[in-house]
C-alpha cells in the first residue's frame, strides 16, 4: 500500500506542462486543448535567452513538471543533452519542436 501511495503522489507532483517559447500555432494548439489539459499548461516566453537553460533546469529539479516543451532552435546540443539527462533522472519528458541536425556517424555512436 505504501508504494501505491508514493506512486500516486508523485504523479500527482508532476502536473504542470511547460511550453517554452511557444509560436503563435501552438499558442493557438493550447487554447484548443481540453480545459482539464489547458488548466495545467504554463508558457515561458524568456526574454534573456542565455537564463533559459537554468530556468529549464530549476524546473525539472522541482518535479513539479509532467512534460516540457521547448524549441531545440535555441538550445545547443550539448545544452540539450544535458538536459535530456537531467529529465531522464527525474522523470520529466522533454519534447522538442524544430527540426535537429542530422546524426552524423560519430553522433551515433556517441549515443549507442
Amino acid at each position: 500500500m505504501s508504494a501505491l501511495l508514493k506512486s500516486h503522489t508523485e504523479q500527482a507532483l508532476h502536473y504542470w506542462m511547460l511550453w517554452v517559447a511557444p509560436d503563435a500555432t501552438q499558442t493557438q494548439a493550447i487554447k484548443k486543448l481540453p480545459a482539464s489539459q489547458k488548466d495545467r499548461v504554463l508558457m515561458l516566453h524568456p526574454k534573456n535567452m542565455g537564463h533559459i537553460t537554468k530556468a529549464i533546469e530549476v524546473a525539472i529539479l522541482s518535479n513539479l513538471y509532467q512534460m516540457i516543451t521547448l524549441p531545440r532552435a535555441i538550445l545547443s546540443r550539448v545544452q540539450q543533452q544535458a538536459l535530456e539527462l537531467l529529465a531522464l533522472q527525474n522523470s520529466t519528458i522533454i519534447s522538442w519542436v524544430g527540426s535537429s541536425k542530422q546524426l552524423n556517424s560519430a553522433s551515433q555512436l556517441t549515443l549507442i
